[in-house]
């Protein structure tokens, strides 16, 4: 049965809480007063810190910030640099960001050392609630791991034949339904290759519908704007789901560690990441943070992933003089890790279809470069790959899925991050570059490239409204409501 407050509204943080804890305080009106207290303290407080810095507001003071950027945060942030320039403040009952806006100040964001901003403290404003105590402590020594693993020639190798023959299979069955939800569909695919590759077998055939049941649960709960407005000790929904779910994933890794530590002859040549992980001095002993790092992982690698492979599809369905494009090259030659155009059209999408934000949390109090503005210790710092790489001062047509820019200028992406700016970050920057990338690359490349070779799709029912972007997944967005395609196998 539905849990009765899954129905209640999400952007309402004192209504929510009200129903959530009533029972602590002697009386409504008394709880009521001491939210409003915090509330205006904490205003109040953001204000005095960082007084230099424009603030900005919808509506009513707050609330009316938190209502209208979960509504559509795009026309928020546009809003918000056209009232007030590259730098500007909002304030989201207690906790406060700070959005920088520019090349210029995307490069100096990702530049930033850890020890200034840190990527790993802002991730735990979200994913705290979803990781074991103890796990951001090892952030560093893990992202290595996962860096040197997953990036040796014979894991790629083996991931992109897993890749292979996991979308075969896959797409094989789906000719025989009617149709399919396409960003559903993908999901499910992705979830059953990064499991294989970064899990392993073992992970996939006994736990693999079950996590993938959990992650979307996850995803659900984890964007929800009240794990990011509220504090930890503020019990609400979407958090003691998650503590559910989180109480799962660690008991799903406890057995299957428990069998691979029984059989370990029967894993000596296994090429998933886990396997590396028990073999690395550096986290072998950190067995018990496993769950916590591929929880992350799954975050990091899946929804972004899914966004990439399927808005590619969206974008050649609607385009098909670029599909004929790509399966002439697949026709040459029938590797999609080497068509100049597939790769083309996944830099694009990367473009066109970026995250919303990406976060860090100020350690240290600094100066904002090249302005007076100061960002007080303990501040969220965020800019927007997205507002970047659709600014019509840096791309022509920056509305349009192009993928022909990239074949046009092939240094494109290098022309665009120097001479002091950072114009194209679909996996962020420098020292701050995604270490997952290569393995996202095949992927999407794998799944693309297999579909538009070997199969036939077309739209469904349910074509969707294309620009209708959903944007409360962390990472890329989806299609709102989705969309319907039909799959079958093309005739030799």
């Amino acid at each position: 049965m539905q849990d009765e407050m899954d129905i209640l509204p999400t952007t309402n943080a004192l209504a929510l809480s009200r129903l959530v804890i009533p029972n602590l305080f002697p009386s409504l009106a008394s709880f009521v007063l001491l939210i409003s207290a915090s509330l205006l303290f904490a205003a109040l407080s953001r204000f005095t810190k960082a007084e230099k810095v424009p603030c900005a507001h919808d509506g009513w003071p707050i609330v009316g910030n938190i209502v209208s950027y979960s509504r559509d945060p795009l026309s928020y942030l546009r809003k918000a640099i056209a009232q007030h320039g590259p730098v500007f403040e909002v304030n989201m009952i207690f906790t406060s960001t700070l959005w920088l806006r520019g090349t210029d100040l995307n490069k100096a964001y990702f530049e930033t050392k850890e020890e200034v901003w840190s990527f790993g403290d802002g991730m735990g404003l979200f994913l705290n609630k979803v990781v074991s105590p103890g796990y951001f402590d090892n952030l560093k020594t893990f992202v290595a791991s996962l860096s040197r693993g997953i990036n040796r020639k014979v894991a790629l190798d083996h991931y992109t034949n897993v890749a292979r023959t996991t979308s075969q299979s896959f797409f094989s069955k789906n000719t025989q339904s009617a149709e399919v939800d396409l960003f559903e569909h993908i999901s499910k695919l992705v979830h059953a290759i990064i499991v294989q590759c970064l899990m392993g077998p073992d992970f996939y055939e006994k736990n693999g519908a079950e996590l993938y049941s959990l992650l979307h649960g996850l995803e659900a709960d984890i964007g929800n704007i009240l794990n990011f407005v509220l504090p930890e000790w503020i019990p609400h929904p979407a958090a003691l789901r998650l503590k559910r779910k989180k109480e799962r994933i660690g008991a799903i890794f406890a057995e299957r560690l428990k069998e691979r530590k029984a059989k370990p002859e029967a894993w000596i040549d296994a090429q998933d990441y886990i396997s590396y992980t028990l073999n690395d001095s550096s986290t072998a002993h950190l067995n018990d943070l496993y769950a916590a790092h591929h929880t992350l992982l799954m975050f990091a690698a899946h929804t972004s992933t899914v966004a990439s492979i399927s808005w590619t599809i969206v974008e050649l369905l609607k385009s098909p003089t670029s599909m004929d494009a790509l399966r002439q090259e697949l026709s040459c030659d029938p590797n999609p890790l080497s068509s100049r155009y597939l790769q083309a059209a996944l830099k694009e999408t990367g473009r066109h279809y970026s995250g919303i934000s990406t976060l860090r949390l100020a350690r240290q109090s600094v100066e904002v470069p090249k302005t007076d503005i100061m960002v007080p210790q303990g501040s969220v710092v965020s800019v927007s790959p997205y507002l970047t790489h659709h600014d019509p001062a840096i791309y022509l047509h920056a509305e349009q899925w192009y993928p022909e820019r990239w074949l046009e200028e092939p240094d494109l992406a290098k022309r665009l991050n120097k001479a002091g700016q950072l114009a194209y970050v679909p996996f962020g920057a420098g020292a701050h570059r995604c270490p997952g990338e290569k393995l996202a690359g095949i992927i999407a490349s794998v799944v693309v490239g297999t579909l538009a070779r070997d199969f036939d799709i077309a739209w469904g029912t349910k074509e969707g409204d294309t620009k209708s972007l959903d944007f409360s997944k962390i990472g890329s967005p989806w299609l709102k409501g989705d969309a319907s395609v039909k799959i079958t196998r093309r005739e030799a």
